[in-house]
C-alpha cells in the first residue's frame, strides 16, 4: 500500500513538473494568431496579442514613438484643441496610402477647413487585424491618456472575431497559459468543424456566420464597453461604418448584399450611440466600387473615397450636433 501511494505521489510530481515545463515553453515560444513583420511586435497584453513597434518604418508607413501610425502628440492637450481618436483596423491604418490620404487625416483636414474657432487633431490609432475587443483594449491602454474629446470606432464588417480568442475570467485562465492554450486549440477545432459542416467558403457566407454566432455578441459587448468608457471619461463616442467594398459588392444598390449588417449597427443607436454610415452616401450617388478602391485586386479605399467619407462624417457631425461648427459652410 505504501509503495502504491509512493508511486502515485511520484507520478503527480512528474505531472506537475511537466505541466510547468510546458507552461514555460508556451510562454517562450507560443503566441496566438498575430501579425508579424518589421512593423509589429508581440504584446505583453494578452488581449491585444500584438502591437505596432514604436518608431518602425516600412515604405511610406512610419510608426510614432507611442506605437501608432501618426506623428507624435503631446499627452497634454493644447488649449483650443479638439482631439479625436480613430480606432480601427487595416481600413483606418491604410498601409497602401500615404498618411495624409487615410480617412482620419482626411477628416482632420475637413474639420480644420470648415469648423472655425477650434484646432482639430485626429489621431489615427488603427491597427491592422484588430477586432473590436482589441480596439476597446487599445483605447484603454493607449488612447485615454491623450484625453480625447471624441472617439470614433471605424467599424469594419469583419471586426467580429472567432470565439477561440475569448476566455472566461477566472484564476486558471488568468495565470496559466497552458489552460488558455488547450481551450484555444479545442475551440478553434470546433469552429473549423462547424464551418466545414455548414459549407462556409465565400465572404458572404463568412459574414453570415459571424453575425449569427457569439462573434457578433462579443463585438457588440466591446462597443458597449467603449460607450461606457466614454460616459466615465466624459468624451463623446460615435461609430462610423466603413463601407464594404470587397469583390462581393457589385454596387451600393441591388448589388450590395450586406444591408442586414448595416441595420444591426444602426440598432446600436438605441443605446445612445451615434452611428454614422457613409454607405448611404455611395448608395445615393450610385458610386462605382472600382472608382473608390485602390485597384481590382486591392480593395482598400483610395484617397478619393476617404475624402468622400470624411466630408460625409463632417456633415453628420453638424447635423447631429456632435461638433458645433461655426464655419462658412454651416
Amino acid at each position: 500500500m505504501k509503495n502504491f501511494i509512493k508511486i502515485i505521489c511520484v507520478n503527480i510530481i512528474i505531472l506537475i513538473i511537466l505541466f510547468f515545463l510546458f507552461e514555460a515553453g508556451l510562454r517562450l515560444f507560443w503566441q496566438m494568431s498575430a501579425l508579424k513583420g518589421e512593423l509589429y511586435k508581440v504584446s505583453k497584453n494578452r488581449i491585444l496579442r500584438y502591437e505596432l513597434r514604436p518608431n518602425a518604418v516600412q515604405g511610406r508607413v512610419h510608426i510614432n514613438s507611442d506605437g501608432f501610425r501618426d506623428k507624435d502628440y503631446s499627452l497634454v492637450k493644447p488649449q483650443g484643441v479638439f482631439r479625436i481618436i480613430v480606432l480601427g483596423d487595416s481600413e483606418a491604418f491604410s498601409q497602401s496610402l500615404a498618411l495624409e490620404d487615410t480617412m482620419p487625416k482626411k477628416l482632420e483636414v475637413e474639420l480644420n477647413k470648415n469648423c472655425l474657432g477650434l484646432d482639430f487633431e485626429v489621431l489615427n490609432m488603427g491597427v491592422e487585424g484588430y477586432n473590436t475587443i482589441q480596439e476597446w483594449e487599445f483605447l484603454k491602454v493607449k488612447g485615454l491618456k491623450y484625453n480625447p474629446d471624441l472617439v470614433i470606432l471605424y467599424y469594419t464588417f469583419n471586426d467580429p472575431d472567432y470565439p477561440e480568442y475569448y476566455f472566461k475570467k477566472n484564476f486558471f485562465n488568468r495565470y496559466f497559459l497552458t489552460i488558455r492554450y488547450f481551450q484555444y486549440r479545442l475551440k478553434k477545432a470546433l469552429i473549423r468543424r462547424d464551418r466545414r459542416i455548414k459549407g462556409i467558403k465565400s465572404e458572404k457566407e463568412n459574414f453570415e456566420y459571424l453575425y449569427s454566432t457569439s462573434a457578433w455578441d462579443h463585438s457588440k459587448e466591446a462597443i458597449l464597453k467603449i460607450s461606457a468608457l466614454a460616459d466615465e471619461n466624459k468624451f463623446q463616442f460615435a461609430i462610423v461604418v466603413n463601407p464594404e467594398m470587397s469583390s462581393a459588392v457589385l454596387n451600393f444598390r441591388d448589388g450590395y448584399p450586406y444591408w442586414y449588417i448595416n441595420e444591426k449597427l444602426k440598432e446600436l443607436e438605441k443605446n445612445n450611440i451615434a452611428v454614422i454610415d457613409p454607405t448611404y452616401l455611395f448608395k445615393e450617388k450610385d458610386s462605382k466600387v472600382l472608382d473608390l478602391v485602390i485597384g481590382p485586386h486591392d480593395r482598400y479605399k483610395n484617397a478619393e473615397a476617404n475624402s468622400n467619407i470624411a466630408e460625409y462624417i463632417l456633415k453628420e457631425f453638424y447635423r447631429r450636433r456632435i461638433i458645433n461648427c461655426s464655419g462658412p459652410q454651416y
